[in-house]
């Protein structure tokens, strides 16, 4: 299994990662994925890539952080991609945030677009993240039909998922699906194709349900997986083959 979205460099696991990549490992999920939010914690993703092959990581600077982001972070982000190891596999996480305080919906545009052009640029995916600003979203990406990658923690409806794989974009399917009062987003996954998903935790975020009040863990995942096969009425095995395959697809992964 392939965690499409795990911030590993997060509390609790930069604790002690060998732990985690070991439990990880022994659950099942052989790769993370490891999105960067902001200049501050580039490096550590990186060092986290370049310390385990099960590892890859992304540089961007995400909406929520957009207090701590500067317009020279967008010219030291294109030199960071240009000089970054084979472990760096996609521009992320970026996108658009409107249920944050004081969200700047112009400044946030202006640094999507910025990261979506570095993204053509080095021929590279991006994780998407996006609450409150999906019609906006959606038009930036009309701008850059090359660009494509995950739309990261997916919880809309069948017609905004379509919108996203019309566009060429994988759906990040997460802990929500296992909240049976999540009605909406199960529907829309039953009625999606399993060709544009893929497995991701958001850990130490976006707890699982039984879970509720503790940090998510990419051990969990499975989980994930059990719930995606009893909404779409598959073995789970199938669930595993798909989504990774999807996730081998969108990303250049090193060989392990």
């Amino acid at each position: 299994m392939i965690d499409t979205h795990c911030h590993f460099d997060f509390p609790p696991f930069d604790a002690d990662a060998n732990e985690w990549v070991a439990r990880s490992y022994k659950a099942g999920v052989h790769h993370l994925i490891v999105p960067a939010v902001a200049v501050s914690n580039w490096k550590r993703v990186a060092d986290l890539a370049n310390s385990y092959r099960s590892i890859s990581y992304a540089l961007g600077l995400h909406p929520v952080w957009l207090g701590s982001h500067h317009e020279d972070d967008l010219k030291a982000l294109d030199a960071a991609l240009s000089q970054a190891s084979e472990g760096c596999i996609a521009v992320g996480e970026c996108g658009l945030d409107f249920a944050i305080d004081n969200p700047e919906p112009e400044k946030q545009k202006m640094f999507l677009r910025a990261q979506l052009k570095l993204a053509e640029k080095y021929q590279l995916p991006v994780i998407l993240h996006c609450r409150k600003a999906h019609n906006e979203l959606l038009q930036i990406l009309n701008e850059f039909p090359q660009v494509n990658g995950i739309l990261h923690a997916f919880s809309g409806s069948e017609q905004i998922g379509l919108n996203y794989i019309r566009r060429g974009f994988l759906l990040g399917i997460g802990g929500t699906i296992t909240y049976e009062r999540a009605n909406k987003t199960r529907n829309a996954v039953k009625a999606l194709p399993l060709s544009s998903m893929v497995l991701e935790t958001d850990a130490p975020d976006m707890p699982i349900f039984g879970f509720q009040g503790e940090p998510n863990l990419p051990e969990r995942l499975p989980l994930i997986a059990k719930a995606l096969s009893e909404i779409k009425g598959v073995d789970v095995e199938e669930i595993i083959q798909a989504t990774s395959q999807n996730a081998e697809a969108c990303f250049v992964f090193r060989t392990i």
